[in-house]
């Protein structure tokens, strides 16, 4: 079973609610490429419950900050795990749009397209240098991918709001080249 699976099953026997985010996220809207590691979007009041869990499976807390938790594997075969806290509110707004994973692994949701461009958006503008150049490539990719016109008013304002201009117009042009 993979580390995505291993986990969706013991945290769906806890009760525990998670969004599929990051690169595997990305595969899931058809953009593959390589990730390694595990992204879950989870709600901020279930902490101690997601904490519990990821030590059930062996997993090593290894940075802990007000918007992240991240573990390292217990294992080479396994991924690390990096879960982003956000509050009942924006889960549940995410949680609403959310798409189902693939049928091997029941139960796992992936944060809708347009989130993800959002949270990559986000991660570009506020991230570290060393992101910057994958997600951009996944913001291009993704709106390639799933036909997305960049010019319409909704995905344009997602850009302005979670992004900058520079990086709509980089991606407009980038775009328009294929």
């Amino acid at each position: 079973m993979s580390t995505l699976g291993k986990i969706a099953a013991r945290a769906t026997k806890a009760g525990l609610d998670s969004l599929l985010a990051g690169g595997h996220a990305v595969i899931s809207h058809g953009h593959p490429r390589a990730t390694f590691d595990l992204d879950l979007i989870v709600c901020r009041s279930d902490l101690e419950k997601w904490l519990g869990l990821a030590k059930s499976l062996n997993y090593d807390l290894y940075r802990e900050g007000p918007n992240f938790v991240q573990f390292s594997p217990p294992d080479s075969a396994s991924l690390p795990l990096d879960l982003m806290l956000v509050n009942e509110q924006t889960f549940t707004k995410l949680l609403a749009e959310a798409v189902p994973a693939s049928p091997a692994l029941k139960g796992v949701k992936v944060v809708s397209v347009g989130h993800l461009l959002a949270l990559k958006c986000h991660a570009i503008k506020h991230g570290h240098a060393g992101r910057i150049v994958k997600d951009v490539g996944d913001v291009i990719n993704l709106v390639r991918v799933n036909r997305l016109d960049i010019t319409t008013p909704e995905i344009r304002q997602l850009f302005l709001k979670h992004g900058t201009s520079e990086l709509y117009e980089k991606v407009k042009r980038a775009c328009a080249e294929e």
